[in-house]
């Protein structure tokens, strides 16, 4: 990684031109939309997701979790990032006592803001039959800019070239050119 990228701000940058982000887990890297936690909370700098029930299924984010950001520009990879993933408990009160405080709670409002023609029983549903979680990013990006990619080496580099996949296209009449005019029978020569 170059010396000259601040990480922790090219960060925030993705997280909050961004709508959507690539979780994975498992070997697989699924889409889904986020939150970030609020500023002046407990939350602050960690992702917040919602798996299961009405909402796409993430699965167990376990140990290996890593959340890839794209770039508002063209939507291509632009960070890749390891993340403790916590699941956050419906039924633990916040350090205050109250259940309004918990980061739980905290968590749904900040998801429920963010989640677009969200009914209005949403966080009622998401406490029935979702999980939701609390990503941490930590450590250097596996991948930022300045760094190669994933699998450099398994990049093709030459032209694509037609297989049985592809789809043959009729080519147009005048490829080639235009044949030259005839003259009509029996009548007036061509203008």
């Amino acid at each position: 990684m170059s010396p000259d990228v601040n990480v922790s701000a090219l960060t925030e940058k993705a997280l909050s031109t961004s709508g959507v982000l690539w979780v994975g887990a498992s070997g697989h890297e699924r889409a889904t939309w986020f939150a970030t936690g609020p500023a002046d909370g407990p939350l602050a700098g960690q992702v917040l997701l919602v798996s299961g029930g009405i909402e796409p299924d993430l699965g167990e984010l376990a140990e290996g979790t890593r959340l890839v950001l794209r770039s508002k520009g063209d939507g291509g990879r632009l960070l890749t990032l390891r993340v403790q993933a916590r699941r956050l408990d419906p039924g633990d009160p916040g350090e205050s006592g109250d259940p309004g405080d918990s980061e739980w709670q905290v968590t749904a409002d900040a998801l429920r803001a963010e989640r677009l023609n969200a009914p209005t029983d949403v966080v009622a549903t998401w406490r029935a039959g979702s999980t939701l979680w609390a990503l941490l990013p930590f450590g250097t990006p596996e991948q930022a800019p300045g760094t190669p990619g994933p699998d450099p080496q398994g990049r093709v580099g030459g032209p694509v070239g037609a297989s049985d996949a592809t789809t043959p296209v009729r080519r147009p009449w005048h490829l080639g050119g235009r044949g030259r005019r005839r003259p009509v029978r029996g009548g007036r020569p061509p203008t």
